[in-house]
């Protein structure tokens, strides 16, 4: 997705004196209003001795890497540099960036860094067959599974990672309805890429429905359709059996693997749409 900026011309501005903006790695680590004071070359963290004794704002926290007594920054979750910060997630003091493993997280399970990278589109990793959420999401697949005519198999799991508005909106969708049921279900649809036996990158081909879904968050499919279409008519069709999912699953090329995407839905529980019918 792009996004396009427009520049707003204000007449009469050309004979308006500007006033200097002062980045705010420059600013007052207290107040967060005046330029940090500089004293023979020395840039300090304080715009005055009052900031410096009883500011208005919080007073800065050390680093949080035990032993360390500098001042802790938010560009680097509250340690004094990215090399304590690594250490820190190393030590297990802080939970690791669900993308790198490597910075702690700053972003909700992201790092500062990992987060601006899924600004743009949705990133993808492989989870290990060790892994908490791999071991959980196999179970539940092979136990949801239920087709007489077909036995289930279960290969690798891709982890999505969300660009951070669809993260967003589907946390106000949740706050916005907290009655609904969170269901985890499985969706089918054509992989015409080798999406499995390659690195985590999903394609660019319109007629691939399984990276069309990735690439968009469900909001384009394969040549820019907005929806399915099934026996219910326009919608998004997804199965909590994922062997109702494997019959739209289909797959044109030499891949030893079918694919389909696990999804989590805040749906209407049962008893509210028996009442609303």
């Amino acid at each position: 997705m792009a996004s396009i900026v427009r520049n707003v011309v204000h007449w009469g501005s050309n004979n308006r004196s500007k006033t200097p903006v002062i980045p705010p790695a420059d600013l007052c680590e207290v107040c967060g209003k005046k330029p940090k004071f500089v004293e023979n070359g020395q840039k300090h963290p304080y715009c005055s001795r009052s900031c410096a004794r009883n500011g208005s704002g919080p007073s800065p926290a050390a680093c949080m890497l035990r032993g360390c007594r500098a001042t802790g920054k938010p560009a680097f979750a509250n340690f004094c540099s990215e090399a304590h910060a690594k250490e820190g997630v190393r030590l297990g003091q802080v939970e690791a960036c669900d993308l790198c493993k490597i910075q702690p997280r700053t972003v909700g399970t992201l790092c500062i860094t990992c987060d601006r990278r899924v600004c743009a589109e949705p990133q993808m990793r492989e989870l290990g067959s060790d892994s908490k959420a791999f071991k959980n999401l196999r179970t539940q697949f092979m136990s949801e599974w239920d087709s007489k005519k077909t036995a289930s198999s279960f290969g690798k799991v891709y982890e999505l990672i969300l660009p951070r508005d669809v993260r967003a909106r589907h946390e106000q969708y949740r706050a916005a309805n907290p009655t609904f049921e969170e269901v985890r279900s499985f969706h089918g649809s054509q992989c015409i890429c080798d999406l499995g036996t390659k690195g985590p990158v999903p394609c660019n081909f319109k007629s691939c429905g399984i990276c069309c879904i990735i690439r968009s968050c469900f909001s384009s499919f394969e040549f820019g359709a907005n929806f399915n279409n099934g026996r219910f008519g326009e919608g998004i069709y997804s199965y909590r059996n994922p062997a109702l999912a494997d019959r739209f699953a289909t797959s044109c090329t030499s891949s030893p693997y079918r694919v389909m995407i696990a999804c989590d839905a805040s749906v209407m529980p049962l008893d509210e749409v028996c009442y609303m019918a």
